[in-house]
């Protein structure tokens, strides 16, 4: 039978470097526990580092196998068991195993993994707006096997397939290795501990088809039920090996007119989106952490979790199936530059993984592809690379649906959004661009131009610190107030059109993110409705709370902007109740009727301490805010090189049309636009060479001028841009 036996603890870790034969030399070690990620605190450090262990085995036997199983390993994993190399795996996200049966011997063994997270050209993801942590940082287990055993080393998987349908018919298949004609397998279908279906097959044909009579569905939040298909592996009735695995009986169903459904009924897909990492341990999670994270997730009324942008530890997925979560699973397809056969390569092997792996997760409706690979621009090598992994997808499970997250710049005709079943924009006006009223135009000129596309939001949101507030919240200000003010304004827009699917909050928690310096807070982005470290729900938490949840609740906004200027202030409360009375400093001062936010404006407000008390039936919450008589500048963020607003150039005198005339160039122009004018690009050259000299520059062809320069704003003075876009307006577009 198969021994596991974990092996997180007694692991040495050293920087180390690679002699000209790509052997790993190493003298600093210090002990550390798995799982470990050794650039936690400077996630911009890249490189190889070496792992230590001596792996005492007592006795070996002819009849057992050895294995190495990792969780993941960050980037590329080499190994090394007594000086001879046992495997290589090329990605960071996924379950892999190495055999140790050539190098194995009794007695002390030495085992050295080394773990490279250097970005290269041939490993998704080639970038991302996520912290590229280094280490061993999921656990590692020893197994031994009988020789004859459901298949190791296919694809990191259990060697146990299954596809469920509603009518309570289950397609059992397994991988097998070492087996005798004599063996046979043995598949028990288990409602709980009662078996429900079983059958024997013979090893030449492992392929059998179960039934479950009257099979209770796998219904979401609703229901969240499961069974277990167990398989053993047998000779002379007597156990060799032994997997399982949960499954679930669902259905699905995705229309462009109706959105999505679960076993026959409409769902609105009422998400939000998570990366794997936590403060202070990065991307080594523990199991208590993740049930934190699944905690919050239910308490804020959510029913899917997008698992962007990698595959996500096992037991997120499986808290995903027992809690009821709908989940987008996706691989790290950030990007996809012509003539780069190599990153397609490996994200097919790591398609490949995630797929087998996790395809008996009742909880997984979709495969993503890609994410914003057009950043860089499209072309016609971008759309066929899209379609094969579009293809591997159904070639590999024929169940599900296929998913892709586009950027606001690929446009309603592209090529990009007729490929998968499922399509998802992330977008961010009244943030990076235009106004959040743009979101209801963009809705419909979409459906309008597109009705047999399933359109949803895969991503929305806007940063915010929770040390930073606003009477009158405004883009940019990174106040806890816009973050209320944006959730508030852009979600209705998405509920009120029943043909799109749902959407995906941008993003369920703060995380790392190295590449940014934003709104005062280095090295995180901070668009989550919590705090990176999962102590605070921001404000906008309880918004969605409001629409989402079924637990009777009561919250006032803007407890931390404690101290208030002015005899009166605004309180703002988000409820899922009716009705919401407030009292101030122990006397009511009124109560309001409505839906999810209530605002109770010139609330009076004495110098000190006031008590603020608000109650919904049997809830309730209170705060107290100080009355102070100056503004409280600490609240206040001043960006030190704030955008150039271009609305603020609109005079009497000029205009829009003016300033960006549609048959001249200007600055409101697309790099591509401009880089395709010999004309135009000689004058940027001149003018702007901090621009042009930027290697990414021509590649950028959706991105704007103004948002290139907008990125760079410490470097411009505002009056020298007008006198730029007045150059580029005398050069007339052909």
């Amino acid at each position: 039978m198969r021994n596991i036996n974990k092996l997180d603890i007694g692991w040495e870790f050293s920087p180390c470097t690679l002699n000209n034969e790509g052997i790993p030399q190493a003298d600093n070690w210090n002990e550390v526990v798995l799982p470990h990620v050794w650039n936690k605190e400077e996630p911009k450090e890249e490189g190889a580092v070496l792992y230590r262990y001596y792996l005492d085995i007592d006795k070996l036997s002819d009849d057992d196998l050895y294995f190495l199983d990792f969780g993941a390993v960050a980037g590329v994993c080499t190994a090394w068991l007594n000086g001879i190399m046992i495997g290589t795996h090329r990605g960071g996200y996924s379950r892999f195993r190495f055999p140790l049966s050539t190098a194995i011997k009794e007695g002390k063994n030495e085992l050295f993994v080394l773990a490279d997270n250097t970005r290269y050209s041939d490993i998704a993801p080639l970038g991302g707006d996520f912290n590229n942590y280094g280490g061993i940082y999921r656990s590692v287990e020893l197994i031994r096997t009988n020789t004859a055993h459901f298949d190791l080393l296919y694809y990191g998987t259990s060697g146990l397939f299954l596809t469920p349908d509603t009518n309570g018919r289950v397609q059992v298949n397994s991988r097998l290795v070492g087996i005798q004609n004599s063996m046979q397998v043995e598949y028990t279908i288990l409602d709980n501990d009662s078996i429900v279906a079983q059958t024997i097959c013979s090893v030449d044909n492992t392929k059998a088809t179960m039934v479950v009579e009257n099979p209770h569905l796998w219904n979401g939040k609703e229901d969240p039920y499961l069974y277990t298909c167990k398989a053993r592996l047998l000779d002379n009735h007597n156990c060799l090996d032994e997997v399982s695995v949960t499954f679930g009986f669902r259905s699905m169903e995705l229309s462009s007119e109706h959105g999505f459904s679960l076993n026959g009924k409409h769902m609105v897909i009422c998400g939000v989106a998570k990366h794997q990492d936590y403060e202070g341990v990065g991307c080594a999670t523990t199991k208590e952490q993740m049930d934190k994270d699944m905690a919050l997730i239910k308490e804020i009324g959510a029913n899917a979790v997008r698992l962007s942008h990698y595959q996500h530890p096992d037991y997120f997925y499986d808290l995903c199936d027992r809690e009821g979560m709908i989940v987008w699973a996706e691989i790290p397809m950030l990007g996809m530059p012509d003539g780069n056969d190599g990153v397609v390569d490996n994200a097919k092997s790591q398609l490949t993984e995630l797929i087998l792996q996790c395809s008996h997760h009742p909880s997984i409706i979709c495969w993503g592809i890609q994410n914003e690979i057009a950043m860089m621009g499209e072309s016609l090598e971008m759309y066929r690379k899209t379609q094969e992994l579009n293809d591997l997808v159904k070639e590999l499970d024929n169940t599900r649906l296929t998913a892709s997250a586009n950027l606001y710049c690929v446009k309603n005709k592209s090529q990009l959004n007729y490929i998968t079943d499922m399509l998802g924009y992330n977008i961010y006006f009244g943030w990076y661009y235009d106004e959040m009223e743009d979101y209801n135009s963009f809705f419909d000129k979409f459906h309008a131009d597109n009705p047999q596309v399933s359109l949803g939001v895969s991503e929305y949101g806007v940063d915010c610190s929770v040390t930073l507030h606003a009477t009158e919240p405004k883009r940019k200000d990174y106040s806890e107030e816009f973050q209320c003010l944006y959730h508030e304004t852009v979600y209705p827009m998405i509920r009120n059109r029943s043909w799109l699917w749902g959407s995906f909050v941008w993003n369920m928690f703060d995380f790392g993110s190295s590449i940014r310096d934003e709104g005062g807070v280095k090295g995180k982005n901070c668009k989550g409705l919590v705090t990176f470290d999962r102590k605070i729900k921001k404000d906008s938490f309880y918004y969605y709370k409001a629409w989402w949840s079924q637990e009777e609740f009561v919250h006032v906004a803007g407890r931390r902007f404690v101290n208030r200027c002015g005899d009166t202030t605004v309180i703002k409360v988000y409820s899922n109740q009716p009705e919401v009375t407030l009292e101030v400093n122990g006397k009511i001062f009124g109560t309001l009727s409505g839906k999810r936010v209530f605002e109770f404006e010139q609330v009076p407000m004495n110098q000190g301490e006031n008590r603020i008390r608000v109650f919904a039936g049997a809830v309730e919450d209170e705060i107290t805010l100080i009355g102070v008589s100056q503004p409280d500048e600490s609240y206040i963020y001043h960006d030190p090189n704030p955008e150039f607003n271009v609305k603020n150039w609109f005079t009497m005198g000029q205009s829009k049309e003016d300033l960006f005339p549609e048959d001249y160039y200007s600055i409101m122009d697309e790099m591509g636009t401009l880089s395709a004018n010999q004309e135009v690009w000689t004058l940027l050259e001149r003018e702007v060479p901090q621009v042009t000299s930027n290697p990414r520059a021509k590649t950028m062809p959706s991105i704007t001028l103004l948002r290139v320069i907008n990125r760079m704003s410490g470097q411009f003075e505002e009056e020298f841009i007008k006198q730029l876009n007045l150059k580029l307006n005398q050069i007339p577009k052909n």
